[in-house]
């Protein structure tokens, strides 16, 4: 019902219904409308993403705020195997350790330039 009722009139005409009668409400925004919201950026809600490419090139900022600690920049997440060799010699395998379980399997072949649900789908 009400569905019907708010989508008989457009937005403007609910903001001078509401605002006229001191009635506190707000406008879903769609997400195009979100990430390109100018009091959003300003107020370093959405950020830039570093490294995404394409057209994902904004993200949520993270809510977290430590005193005297500045935030990092966004960044993207790593892709799948991106960082295997590290992680795993980090644990102490040996480079002919890697070689083999990467050949078994085990762990999944980096995928340079691909975001992780393609590398996904090329595994």
């Amino acid at each position: 019902m009400l569905d019907g009722i708010f989508g008989s009139q457009p937005m403007s005409h609910w903001y001078e219904v509401f605002n006229g009668v001191h009635v506190p409400f707000g406008a879903v925004r769609e997400p195009q409308e979100v990430v390109n919201d100018p009091q959003l950026r300003a107020n370093d809600i959405i950020v830039p993403l570093e490294g995404a490419g394409g057209k994902l090139t904004s993200t949520v900022n993270s809510p977290i705020q430590v005193h005297g600690v500045s935030k990092v920049p966004a960044k993207r997440a790593p892709r799948i195997g991106e960082h295997n060799d590290e992680v795993l010699k980090e644990l102490g395998f040996e480079d002919s350790e890697i070689d083999a379980l990467r050949s078994s399997g085990a762990i999944p072949v980096a995928q340079p330039g691909k975001q992780p649900e393609e590398a996904l789908r090329a595994s």
